[in-house]
């Protein structure tokens, strides 16, 4: 006598959605704003620079591609999942979403592809010159040599999501420079670990862009700009776990004994995240969508 999304379970499913699309939704924002704003009055006819500008953001492209591919997988599945029955036969459209979807992850490259494409093609410009990721990852290990500094509770809006952010990006970069420390020129057979360090950097623009666009949806009065302080939280929280795993695993693939202790030791130092009630704010985000009928966001809220 209770419809099942009055029920904690599918309120989970439901915030989830809503995180995940909105997270994938700002890096799309963001990325195709970064286009507009290279491209400006470019002649599309002038190949050479219209060239150069895709090349440039090569990476992020990648990203919003995995990620979204990803994303919508999991959505329809679990779209799926709540249709019970219903959700596996043709009366019901949740089937033809679930069955369209999988490709998204094999055409336009494959998400496997776009994994070592993006830690690659960064890699590649810093041994180019054009990135000073080696300079960073030196800067890098000065700090995590000195003493640790307190840090008090931030009291501005969304302030430990953005130390989070920043947190994510050392992390990367500890990776990033162990690996190519450890593996130099043969550093492009070890996809594993350019897959992990993929994850992380992922993860870490997701988390990034979903705190830049409520930071924008705030400053501009939107009135769904508590919501989406509550997606970009849960995004972040979700994001800290997963880049912790991916983290250790890739250090557990470079090395071991002491030293690894030592490379485990300096991710505790860097990725310190206090968990929040990502309950809580799930619920709020999936009864939200079930009073509105629909998804939250878009490029107007």
């Amino acid at each position: 006598g209770r419809p099942i999304a009055s029920f904690g379970a599918i309120k989970h499913k439901l915030g989830e959605m809503a995180v995940r699309a909105y997270a994938v939704e700002s890096m799309i924002f963001r990325t195709t704003g970064l286009l507009d704003t290279a491209l400006g009055d470019h002649d599309p006819a002038d190949a050479g620079p219209l060239r150069n500008i895709l090349e440039e953001l090569a990476v992020e492209c990648a990203i919003v591609k995995v990620a979204g591919s990803e994303m919508i997988d999991y959505v329809v599945d679990e779209n799926v999942q709540i249709h019970g029955g219903n959700g596996f036969v043709k009366d019901y459209p949740a089937e033809r979403h679930y069955r369209d979807a999988r490709v998204n992850r094999i055409f336009e490259g494959t998400n496997e592809i776009n994994r070592l494409l993006i830690p690659g093609t960064l890699i590649r410009r810093a041994t180019k010159g054009r990135l000073p990721l080696i300079a960073a990852a030196k800067q890098l290990q000065d700090e995590i040599l000195s003493p640790p500094v307190l840090t008090e509770p931030s009291d501005v809006p969304l302030g430990e999501q953005l130390r989070a952010v920043s947190a994510f990006k050392k992390t990367a970069l500890l990776v990033l420079g162990l690996a190519m420390q450890r593996y130099g020129e043969k550093l492009t057979d070890e996809q594993e670990v350019l897959s992990f360090a993929a994850d992380i950097l992922i993860d870490t623009f997701a988390s990034e862009s979903a705190v830049l666009r409520e930071l924008q949806a705030s400053s501009e009065g939107l009135p769904t700009a508590e919501l989406q302080a509550d997606a970009a939280r849960v995004a972040i929280d979700a994001a800290a776990g997963r880049i912790e795993i991916a983290a250790r695993q890739a250090l557990a693939a470079m090395a071991e004994g002491d030293t690894l202790r030592t490379e485990l030791a300096a991710l505790r130092r860097l990725l310190k995240v206090t968990p929040i009630n990502a309950v809580a704010l799930r619920r709020r985000l999936a009864e939200e969508m079930v009073t509105r009928g629909g998804y939250l966001f878009g490029a107007s809220t």
